[in-house]
This record gives C-alpha cells, sequence and structure tokens, in this order.
C-alpha cells in the first residue's frame, strides 16, 4: 500500500544500521507512462510478470525476456469504477485473486483470453492490500487501515480475523493511519510487514489458516512496502527509501540495489523472483515512479519493473 494516503530456518531479531552494497546488476524491463504507480507483481508459470498499476486500476502482463520491447505487454484487465487495484497471488496454476476497490477478483489466464470476474464476497474491511495464498480456496489478506490480516476462504464465502495485534497495528508514523502492508505465505508461516513500525514479522500457520504461537520479529528498521520471501531469505521494497533490503535467516540485513539519492528503484513498492530457468536467479521489482507523491501527478517518470540478478 502506498504511504502517501522464507523459510524454514529460525529468523532472529536484528535491529540494525543497514550496509549498503555495491551497485549490482540491474536491468529496467518495462517503464510505464508518466502518472502510472505500479503497487504488486506476481510471476506466471510462463515466466511472464503481472504487475498491478494501482491508480489506474489495471492489471498487466509483461514479459520480462522481450528486450526490443516491440510486443512486450499486454493490458488483462480494466477494473470498473475508476477505482484502485492492490494486491496479486496465485492460487492455482496460472489462476490469481487480485484486490479491486476493496473487492476480490478471479484472474483465469489457462486460456488464451483472460477470464475476470468478482468473487461473490463481502469482507467489511477498511483498506484491503497484500494478499496471499495459504491453499487453493484459502486466503489471508492484509487490512491496512483497521490494523489486522483477515482470512478468507473463497469457496465457502467465508472470513474471520487470522492476525491483530501490536505487530499489525496502525499508527501514523508515515503520515496516513496505516498499519501491516505486504504479506506472502512459505513454508507454514505467515510473513508480514508493518510499514511504519518498519518491522517484519512471521508466525505460523496450520493447514486450516489457524495461527499458531505468537508472531516473531524478523527485522526491524527497515521500512519496505511489500517483498519477496525465499529459502534464502527475503527481499523488502523500501518504498521511498528507494532500496531493496536483503535480509538473511539469521536476521542480518543489507542493501542489494539502489539508494537513498538513486532513482534506480525509487519507490520500490515490490517483488517477486523468476520461476524459470533462465531467470530462477532474477528478483523482479515494481516501483511507483520517480518522486515521492507521485499518486495523480503527470509530471513524473512512470512506475517500471525492475530485474535483479541475485548473488544465489
Amino acid at each position: 500500500m502506498l504511504s502517501c494516503l522464507i523459510s524454514c530456518c529460525v529468523f532472529l531479531t536484528f535491529t540494525l544500521a543497514i550496509p549498503i552494497a555495491p551497485s549490482p546488476l540491474l536491468r529496467d524491463v518495462y517503464q510505464f507512462p508518466n502518472g502510472t504507480w505500479l503497487e504488486n507483481i506476481a510471476v506466471r508459470s510462463n515466466g511472464n510478470v503481472l504487475v498491478t498499476a494501482y491508480n489506474l486500476a489495471q492489471l498487466w502482463e509483461i514479459n520480462p525476456f522481450n528486450r526490443t520491447h516491440s510486443h512486450p505487454t499486454r493490458l488483462i484487465h480494466q477494473f470498473p469504477d475508476a477505482g484502485t487495484i492492490t494486491g496479486i497471488t496465485e492460487t492455482d496454476r496460472d489462476v490469481f485473486v487480485t484486490i479491486a476497490s476493496n473487492s476480490l477478483w478471479k484472474v483465469d489466464l489457462r486460456m488464451a483470453e483472460p477470464v475476470v470476474h468478482p468473487i461473490n464476497i463481502t469482507i467489511p474491511a477498511g483498506t484491503l492490500n497484500g494478499i496471499a495464498t495459504m491453499s487453493k480456496s484459502l486466503l489471508a489478506i492484509s487490512d491496512s487501515s483497521l490494523g489486522l490480516i483477515w482470512r478468507v476462504d473463497i469457496e465457502r464465502g467465508t472470513y474471520g480475523i487470522m492476525v491483530r495485534d501490536n505487530t499489525t497495528a496502525t499508527s501514523t508514523a508515515l503520515g496516513p493511519e496505516l498499519g501491516v502492508n505486504g504479506i506472502r505465505v512459505l513454508n507454514e508461516h505467515l510473513y508480514y510487514v508493518n510499514s511504519p513500525q518498519k518491522s517484519f514479522y512471521r508466525v505460523r500457520v496450520d493447514e486450516s489458516g489457524d495461527v499458531v504461537g505468537q508472531p516473531e520479529t524478523i527485522v526491524r528498521g527497515v521500512l519496505a512496502d511489500d517483498f519477496a520471501v525465499t529459502s534464502f531469505g527475503a527481499y523488502l521494497a523500501g518504498l521511498t527509501d528507494n532500496v531493496i533490503t536483503s535480509v538473511s535467516p539469521r536476521g542480518k540485513a543489507h542493501v542489494v540495489a539502489g539508494g537513498r539519492n538513486s532513482t534506480a528503484v525509487m519507490t520500490a513498492t515490490s517483488a517477486a523472483v523468476g520461476r524459470t530457468k533462465l531467470d530462477g536467479n532474477t528478483l523482479y521489482i515494481t516501483t511507483g515512479g520517480e518522486t515521492q507523491e507521485p499518486v495523480n501527478n503527470i509530471d513524473y517518470r512512470g512506475g517500471k519493473i525492475v530485474a535483479l540478478k541475485l548473488n544465489v
């Protein structure tokens, strides 16, 4: 969510001053027109990336291997009522669920033409933001303005509060009332960031999506919007800090891309790792654009997708 409005290993709490690494191998994949804030990203089985254009309420598909830029993009869907679009997650092979204007939508890409339709469930939400898959029907969704995480069963049409405590709570440290933000699931753990707290957490969940035990603090002192998580650690998108921060399974953090005065990954919003033999060691990063307050501002460079080679 905009500030302007993993592993089976044990993670340890780590409060830090983050060292900045040398410039990594970065490549701009595709830059959108001025006025476009890219909010979230998912990777398809064929290697193409899906990105949500927050302020345009659009879902786009980009071929990251096409460097000629002749036909690298496809508009999957324009969502109605001039709203917004936030998180996206894959629930089955080439089947995704995304959040548009606080509603859930199914995006089926198994055929040549996308099939997109709303999911018939109404959640008494504040601001639905990040979304992660626990099973084909069970989702975890962060609610950034209410400061909690919902558990939603899209087959049964049911929902309930999954996590609501001081790790998800809201504050005005970044300006607007904001709490839990990006969210992912990996290896029986739910991972999430609280942007104004500058903290990264995880909690164990069972097969029913019930929380087991108390949340663990992975790292503090790192501003993040959304992130990618792998068995090697996590990559946090640093929003207005303009960086990508790597967090190891032992909680050590260091900057692997960008910098305070760099536009390389300025307003980094999310990240996802490639899925093919060609890009299994590539981190795809989305950005909001090259300015501090880009939404509805047409005088800045648009959000982009950046590819970062990982040393793993």
